[in-house]
């Protein structure tokens, strides 16, 4: 039962990011057109006004996706969000993926896990990664650390 949910996360995830992906592809206007409105502009203003409730409803199930106990979810989540990171709102998963980062033994999904606190736009995990640096054991987590720092 816990696989099938976790496969439906991330079937729900990845079809989210293919509707976002369709909707952002906009048709560029006809220049022989003369400024008359065509059905591509018209698609344009539909799919503008379409593109945010999906970016919104995208960034809700990354949040979940975050939260869920299956590292699997989790990493695929956390790669969206680097891929995405202009274009979705996680801020209210900040402590999961610091969880991620501070308790797990795997140190691949603790330097994502880094990578995603840096694409999140949160001044405080930046800051929290700046006083954890010297602290850190893994040389290779801590070199991530100084390059998401870095900027």
């Amino acid at each position: 039962m816990k696989k099938l949910s976790a496969l439906l996360v991330i079937a729900v995830l990845v079809l989210s990011a293919a509707s976002i992906q369709a909707a952002g592809a906009i048709a560029e206007p006809d220049p022989s057109s003369d400024g008359q409105v065509t059905v591509e502009l018209l698609n344009e203003s539909a799919d503008t006004a379409v593109h945010e409730a999906q970016w919104k409803r995208f960034s809700t199930n990354l949040v979940k996706a975050l939260r869920s106990d299956h590292a699997g979810v989790q990493q695929t989540a956390m790669r969206y969000v680097i891929q995405y990171s202009e274009m979705v709102n996680v801020s209210e998963a900040v402590f999961d993926v610091m969880k991620i980062y501070r308790n797990d033994a795997d140190n691949n999904r603790r330097r994502m896990a880094v990578v995603t606190l840096g694409n999140m736009n949160s001044d405080w995990a930046i800051a929290f990664l700046e006083r954890s640096e010297p602290f850190e054991k893994s040389e290779i987590v801590a070199q991530t650390i100084r390059a998401v720092i870095a900027g």
